[in-house]
């Protein structure tokens, strides 16, 4: 894995002005969940900082690079793109040799959608990227309260919400974050 101040700089170079102000707000938070919670550190800090190295793609490139690294895109990916850039992300980190531990790059690659069977640190990211402290939209404040003391109420409450949100505007699902509700709510209550 490249070292702490050449990812820093890579990422600089990528993304500037409020989008790097979030990814600095998102690190911290990270960083602090992941001391609550007991996830390595290390991990953390590296996926926090990275995870949207390629959010500022546009649509057609993200399209491009994902078909480029022969990644897997689901209809919905292809039908909205932007919901690729933490895949592609990963998938550029991993070429370029820039980070190689792969717990690392599969939470680097499903911070935006989630997944069922989500590592610690796949939470970490998801829930600091969802609630970091710039966020203001409804919800953002109880999830941030949530994750402080259980990891996957907070996560199960920015995932509905997350649903709320995109079945009130007609929006696509990605089936993916269903699946990972589904396995949260069985995880917290057993089979219904």
């Amino acid at each position: 894995m490249a070292d702490w101040n050449a990812l820093e700089a890579l990422l600089r170079q990528q993304v500037t002005g409020e989008r790097l102000a979030h990814t600095y707000r998102v690190l911290e938070f990270a960083r602090r969940l992941g001391r609550i919670h007991g996830a390595d550190e290390a991990r953390v800090a590296v996926a926090a900082l990275m995870h949207d190295y390629a959010k500022p793609l546009s649509p057609e490139a993200l399209l491009r690079e994902a078909e480029r690294l022969r990644l897997a895109i689901h209809p919905v990916e292809r039908a909205e793109p932007h919901l690729l850039h933490g895949p592609v992300a990963a998938g550029l980190l991993a070429e370029q040799g820039l980070v190689t531990d792969r717990e690392v790059l599969q939470a680097i690659a499903t911070h935006t959608t989630g997944r069922a069977g989500m590592s610690l640190l796949e939470k970490v990211l998801f829930v600091a990227d969802y609630a970091e402290p710039g966020r203001r939209f409804p919800g953002a404040e109880a999830v941030r309260a949530a994750a402080e003391e259980d990891l996957d109420r907070a996560l199960l409450q920015g995932l509905d919400n997350s649903l709320v949100y995109l079945v009130g505007r007609g929006w696509l699902i990605h089936p993916a974050s269903v699946e990972a509700r589904n396995w949260l709510l069985q995880r917290r209550h057993g089979p219904g």
